[in-house]
């Protein structure tokens, strides 16, 4: 049994920054309508994961943080098992899910979700560039009021589509009304 992931954002604001210690005991998946309940135990702050097999996938995501203050927006990602395709709940359960530790409170950005944007990089071993790009508005998962339950943290991002077999990663969330970013990389090895 699981104990939970202590996760320690560091939460931007414009008093400054602060690092609370907050325990998760749940990660859910959400792309469009569909649910996915995913092992705690996935989630990790390391710069790298290691994956079997080439056909992993890259799906950024904005990850909703549930906190004593009101929800934190960062971004992570729901990396994948390109060859469970047809499996989308057991894909989910073979990756690490990298997750930053930069956030901002959701209360701050809720008003202007349509001048946020979440873009995910990969870059293959061959040095092939895929990326993706999606306004915060238009991901149907992300809850409109931020909500997120308990001591959980929900993934959600827009479609299903993945970028092809990653060796380097970068999800950016991007506020250009407020002139910020944050920014997330990891590396992905082939065991």
């Amino acid at each position: 049994m699981c104990a939970g992931f202590v996760y320690r954002p560091h939460v931007e604001t414009a008093e400054g920054v602060f690092t609370p210690d907050i325990v998760l005991d749940g990660l859910t998946v959400a792309v469009g309508n569909a649910r996915y309940p995913v092992s705690v135990e996935r989630l990790t702050g390391d710069a790298a994961i290691e994956v079997v097999g080439a056909e992993t996938r890259a799906q950024g995501a904005v990850a909703l943080v549930a906190a004593s203050a009101g929800s934190l927006v960062g971004i992570g990602s729901d990396h994948v098992d390109g060859a469970l395709a047809d499996d989308p709940a057991r894909a989910r359960q073979v990756c690490a899910k990298p997750l930053s530790r930069a956030t901002w409170r959701f209360a701050e950005i809720a008003g202007h979700l349509d001048e946020i944007v979440l873009r995910t990089e990969a870059v293959d071993d061959a040095g092939r560039s895929h990326a993706t790009e999606t306004a915060l508005a238009d991901i149907a998962a992300l809850p409109a009021d931020g909500a997120v339950p308990g001591a959980t943290v929900i993934f959600a991002h827009a479609s299903p589509e993945a970028l092809p077999g990653p060796a380097r990663v970068t999800v950016t969330l991007e506020d250009r009304r407020l002139s910020r970013r944050l920014v997330h990389r990891y590396a992905v090895r082939v065991l």
